[in-house]
């Protein structure tokens, strides 16, 4: 069930509008229920799915650049840095993009030193993504208000919350009326 949760926020990534420069005229689109005239030379919004079949045909370019070695060591150190009750602002398509970007690296391993580099990579991702796990449990846990973390968290870390804090509680509601009813035998 969580996989299938997961699929859904990947089409809602794939749905989201991206800043895109256009490289070559397109002419008339219908983007967000509105006919726009699209040329060269032109920054716009648009659904990333249909900006990344663009962007493969040299039509358009990504304003953003892909996620980056650099970009996910900056992001471990960053929330190393951070308590345990607070958590870093991570890119929306962080965990889409450190997926695209581990397969890159690992396909291009052909020597000693790219094998190190891809070893060191996936080694960063898993450290980073094991404090967050840890940080969004103690937020679970802890019964805290999530709003205040929400802004910071991919949607595929709110989804996680989301079940967490229901699985929780539910949990939790068993085991007080369990407690209860045991309570009233004796």
């Amino acid at each position: 069930m969580f996989s299938l949760m997961l699929s859904m926020v990947n089409v809602i990534n794939d749905l989201r509008n991206v800043k895109v420069a256009v490289l070559k005229d397109l002419g008339r689109l219908i983007i967000d229920n509105e006919v726009m005239n699209v040329s060269r030379g032109q920054e716009v919004e648009l659904p990333k799915w249909l900006a990344t079949v663009l962007a493969k045909l040299n039509i358009v370019e990504f304003k953003y650049g892909p996620l980056t070695i650099d970009d996910v060591s900056k992001y471990l150190v960053t929330e190393k840095s951070l308590s345990k009750s607070a958590i870093s602002k991570l890119r929306d398509d962080f965990y889409i993009e450190s997926r695209e970007l581990l397969s890159r690296v690992k396909s291009s391993s052909l020597d000693a030193d790219s094998a190190i580099i891809a070893i060191r990579l996936e080694s960063n991702l898993r450290d980073l993504i094991k404090l967050r796990l840890n940080k969004i449990l103690n937020i679970a846990t802890l019964s805290v208000k999530v709003e205040k973390f929400e802004d910071n968290l991919t949607l595929e870390e709110q989804l996680l919350l989301k079940l967490l804090n229901e699985l929780i509680s539910t949990w939790l509601n068993l085991i007080t009326v369990e407690a209860v009813r045991v309570e009233q035998r004796g």
